[in-house]
C-alpha cells in the first residue's frame, strides 16, 4: 500500500516541525507527505517547505474540513494517513495502519491513540486532558464506531465514497464523518498507532473548545440519529454510557443545589448525583491516581466535573438549535388541499 500522510495545519509553528521530523522518521516510508496550510499567519509555511514536502497553500482559512479534504484531493496513494500538526507520531505507526488494513479488509478506517505524555508539558490543565485521551482511546482499542481524526487512516477509496468531510463543520467533523461510513466497513482502534499530542493547555480554551465541540456534535451527530437510516445501514453509534451519567448528573446536582437554601436537608439530592457521577468517572480517576499520584486524582475529579457541565449545557443547547431548525422547515413546508369529493 501507498500511504500519503496528509497534515492540516493553521498556525502550528510550535509543534509543525516535531510533526514532520516524526512523519519522515517512519520505520515504513511515506509515498508522500502533503502540508495543507490553512491560511497561517505565523512560520508554519517555511517550516514544512524546510522538510521537502508538498505544500499546499489555501488563500483563505476554511477550517480543518476543508484542508484535509484539499490534501485528499492532491494525494496520489491508496491509504491516506492523516495527522493534525500538533501530534508527533511513534516511529512505527504507519507501519501498524497498513498492518490492520492488510489483516482486517473490511476495514474502513483504523485510528491511533495518544500517548500519555503530552508533546510539550505545558501545566495540569494539559496533563489532565493528555490522560483523559489516552485513558478513553486506549480503552476503545478493537472495533469501535466513532471516528476521530487527529491520527488516522483511511483507504482512499473509502473516503472517496463516504464524501470527504462536511466543510461546513469546524467542531466534531471527524465524528460526523463516521456517521456516513457505510455500515459494512469496520472502525477499529490500534493501540500501535502512537503520537504525542500537544493539548490545551489553559482552563478557559479548553472549556471553550469543549463546548463548540458539544454544541456541533450534538446538533450534527445526534440529531442526525433522528433521521430514518439510509439504503445501506449506518454504523451503530455507541454511548459513552458513563459521559451521559457524568453529564446528566452534573447538571442535575447543579439544578438542584438552589433547593439547598429553602430547605437545608435536600443537600443530600445534589450530593447523592455528584456521588454518582463520581462512581460513572471512578475507572479515569483510578487510572489518574495510578499514573500521577492521588492528588492529581483529586484535582481530575474536580476537572471532569467542570468538563460534564460544560458538555451538559453544550449538548443542549445543540439539540435546541436542531429541534428549532426542524420545527420551522415543517412550518415553511406548503400544505396540499385535497379538492372535496
Amino acid at each position: 500500500m501507498r500511504v500519503s500522510v496528509v497534515v492540516p495545519n493553521y498556525n502550528k509553528e510550535r509543534t509543525l516541525g516535531d510533526c514532520l521530523s516524526a512523519v519522515y522518521a517512519q520505520t515504513v516510508a511515506p509515498a508522500e507527505v502533503i502540508v495543507v496550510d490553512d491560511a497561517s499567519t505565523d512560520r508554519s509555511r517555511r517550516i514544512a517547505a524546510g522538510f521537502g514536502c508538498t505544500v499546499l497553500a489555501l488563500p483563505v482559512n476554511g477550517g480543518v474540513s476543508a484542508a484535509r479534504n484539499a490534501g485528499a484531493a492532491r494525494a496520489t496513494g491508496d491509504v491516506l494517513l492523516f495527522v493534525d500538526s500538533d501530534v508527533a507520531l511513534a516511529p512505527g505507526t504507519l507501519a501498524a495502519a497498513v498492518r490492520v488494513l492488510r489483516e482486517h479488509p473490511d476495514c474502513g478506517v483504523v485510528q491511533g491513540i495518544y500517548d500519555l505524555r503530552p508533546l510539550h508539558d505545558d501545566g495540569p490543565v494539559e496533563a489532565y486532558k493528555t490522560l483523559f485521551e489516552h485513558f478513553w482511546r486506549r480503552r476503545a482499542t478493537g472495533v469501535t464506531s466513532t471516528t476521530m481524526f487527529a491520527l488516522t487512516a483511511v483507504p482512499k477509496d473509502v473516503f472517496e465514497l463516504v464524501g470527504g468531510f462536511d466543510e461546513r463543520l469546524r467542531d466534531a467533523e471527524d465524528v460526523e464523518f463516521g456517521t456516513r461510513l457505510p455500515a459494512r466497513y469496520e472502525i477499529r482502534v490500534s493501540a500501535e498507532m502512537v503520537g504525542r499530542h500537544d493539548d490545551v493547555d489553559r482552563l478557559r480554551p479548553y472549556l471553550s473548545e469543549l463546548f463548540r465541540r458539544a454544541v456541533t456534535y450534538a446538533d450534527a451527530v445526534v440529531a442526525a440519529r433522528w433521521e430514518p437510516p439510509v439504503a445501506d445501514g449506518r454504523p451503530p453509534h455507541r454511548v459513552d454510557v458513563g459521559a451521559v451519567v457524568g453529564m446528566a448528573g452534573t447538571g442535575l446536582a447543579v439544578a438542584t443545589a438552589p433547593l439547598v437554601l429553602v430547605t437545608p436537608g435536600l443537600v443530600v439530592l445534589p450530593l447523592a448525583l455528584l456521588v454518582t457521577v463520581g462512581v460513572a468517572d471512578r475507572a479515569l480517576l483510578a487510572f489518574a491516581a495510578r499514573h500521577r499520584g492521588p492528588r492529581f486524582a483529586l484535582y481530575a475529579a474536580g476537572m471532569r466535573l467542570l468538563t460534564h457541565l460544560t458538555e451538559c449545557v453544550g449538548m443542549g443547547l445543540g439539540i435546541c438549535a436542531a429541534l428549532s431548525r426542524r420545527v420551522r422547515a415543517r412550518g415553511s413546508r406548503p400544505v396540499t388541499v385535497e379538492p372535496h369529493r
